[in-house]
């Protein structure tokens, strides 16, 4: 039966969309076209028998080895976010493996009961899943630890963390670390074949951004695809870096952070929409100290250990294992922070007292703007405590690395070179101690989802910003900035900005704040 038979069909049993033809979707903007159609179809009430009709009249895009393809993770999300029941949307395809992919993308990115529904039609188009073979290795699967605030283990920090290896509150983190599906992981890495688990490193690196994969193999050279078992298979798991956060807990709602980093968050989370997966996932004190225990083990041989959170200076485990890195005079490790930097105190303990035991302590503090709009962006902030402590820091330790790393998106751009220009000309910190990322996530926070007006005011900003770090000699904050430039421009994700001003005015009310306030160039944006 041909396709215009169907249609026919379908226009008499349904009320029928004009159908969509789904190969628009991998044109120039095809994702940006597909989020406005959908828009565009939306209705607050559909009738019973109402069907969004979309044609998939070209192969799909398999980037991955077990996910979907790409049209189906962008429509099923898209519907989500715009909020049209997974019941009124119908997808023909000749896609045989279609049911399994959308009850796949179902449970990843939708909170209904039902797929989106499909149907059958020969001759549309011929599914030919592509693989390309890529460089995917990463050194992290054979030598680190992660354990996330939910006790759940992953390749590393920036892993998705919707595809967990396995919970130490079930298995043992020797059990997960040499599991089928931890093995599977590390010869998809030796394969060239990208797997779930790792999308957003794949994802920067196809934005023409660096990725912590890349990073993490120049800092680790001894371990390549050559010295190591093609299977994957691993005999003893002895890791030497380790990225332990066992709890949540953090005093601050960060705009771009969520429940599962922020205790503070997961709270707030509750009050705005009865979501307590946050709340519910993370572990227990009893928990954390249990599996601490084993855990320590590991320090002895440890030659990285890298604090984030929640907020790790406000941890106990944080502190526990201060201590016992003393106790086993382990003490010329490499240690890492990633912190908001609000404060330097754990009850009665200062953590500048315990750093002086320390020779290699390294301060990245996660500083994205100035004054107002620091402490809006990162809501808890008290922007006089910032610069408190560093001075604290400068003065009791003096052998600390303290760096700002930065991440870059559409509310901090201007007042982050703000502080980077009145930090380097005041004398507080050196432009060379400064670090830039571009923010891939969440959507609607990332500056490629900035209008063209605004992307055109900010090129100009940028580009002298540029100019001024070359000019003063630091060479790789101008290459960052330009990264995340060209990261700008590479595309039009301006349909995320429905999202944006849902979100904000919600979190503007809830917290007492105002985005026109603090920010009144962005007002159009609302």
């Amino acid at each position: 039966m041909n396709l215009e038979i169907i249609l026919s069909e379908l226009q008499q049993k349904y009320t029928c969309s004009e159908p969509l033809y789904l190969s628009n979707f991998f044109k120039p903007n095809g994702e940006k076209w597909l989020h406005d159609k959908l828009t565009e179809l939306y209705q607050p009430v559909y009738k019973n028998n109402y069907k969004l009709v979309l044609i998939q009249d070209r192969s799909d895009i398999y980037e991955y080895s077990d996910l979907p393809g790409k049209v189906v993770i962008a429509l099923q999300k898209y519907a989500s976010q715009i909020d049209i029941s997974n019941s009124f949307i119908l997808i023909l395809t000749s896609n045989r493996n279609i049911a399994q992919e959308l009850e796949q993308a179902r449970k990843l990115y939708s909170t209904d009961t039902w797929p989106i529904q499909y149907q059958i039609v020969d001759g549309i188009s011929t599914l030919v899943p592509t693989s390309t073979v890529r460089d995917t290795f990463c050194v992290l699967p054979w030598m680190h630890l992660y354990i996330g605030t939910d006790g759940n283990i992953l390749p590393c920090c920036w892993a998705a963390h919707q595809h967990p290896l396995g919970n130490i509150e079930e298995r043992s983190i020797d059990n997960i670390a040499k599991s089928k599906e931890f093995n599977q992981l590390r010869s998809n890495m030796i394969a060239g074949v990208r797997s779930k688990e790792c999308v957003n490193c794949y994802q920067l690196e196809d934005s023409g951004l660096g990725s912590p994969r890349l990073t993490q193999n120049v800092r680790w050279p001894y371990i390549t695809v050559d010295n190591i078992n093609p299977t994957g298979i691993i005999d003893e798991f002895k890791p030497v870096y380790l990225d332990i956060r066992l709890n949540n807990i953090c005093n601050l709602k960060c705009r771009m952070c969520s429940g599962y980093f922020s205790s503070s968050i997961a709270q707030e989370e509750t009050e705005l929409f009865g979501d307590i997966t946050s709340v519910n996932s993370a572990l227990r004190l009893q928990q954390r100290r249990f599996n601490l225990a084993g855990i320590l083990t590991y320090l002895p041989f440890a030659e990285k250990i890298y604090f984030a959170g929640g907020e790790p200076l406000l941890s106990e485990e944080h502190y526990t294992i201060l201590n016992a890195l003393i106790g086993c005079g382990n003490t010329e490790l490499e240690i890492i922070y990633n912190t908001n930097f609000t404060t330097l105190q754990y009850r009665k303990v200062s953590v500048l007292d315990l750093w002086k035991n320390f020779s290699n302590i390294k301060i990245s503090a996660s500083l994205d703007a100035i004054g107002e709009v620091a402490e809006y962006v990162r809501h808890g902030t008290d922007w006089k405590i910032i610069e408190s402590n560093l001075e604290l820091v400068k003065t009791q330790c003096p052998h600390v690395n303290f760096t700002v790393s930065s991440t870059v998106g559409l509310l901090n751009v201007a007042s982050l070179i703000e502080l980077q220009k009145s930090w380097h000309t005041n004398g507080i910190l050196d432009l060379s101690k400064f670090r830039v990322w571009a923010m891939i996530g969440p959507d609607h926070l990332t500056v490629c989802a900035l209008p063209l007006e605004h992307k055109t005011r900010l090129d100009i900003l940028i580009k002298n910003h540029i100019q001024w770090c070359q000019d003063t000699g630091v060479e790789i904050l101008a290459n960052q900035w330009t990264s995340v430039l060209n990261y700008m421009w590479s595309k039009d994700d301006s349909h995320h900005l429905t999202e944006f001003k849902r979100l904000t005015n919600l979190m503007d009310i809830h917290r007492k704040e105002s985005l026109i306030q603090v920010l009144p160039e962005l007002q159009n944006l609302l």
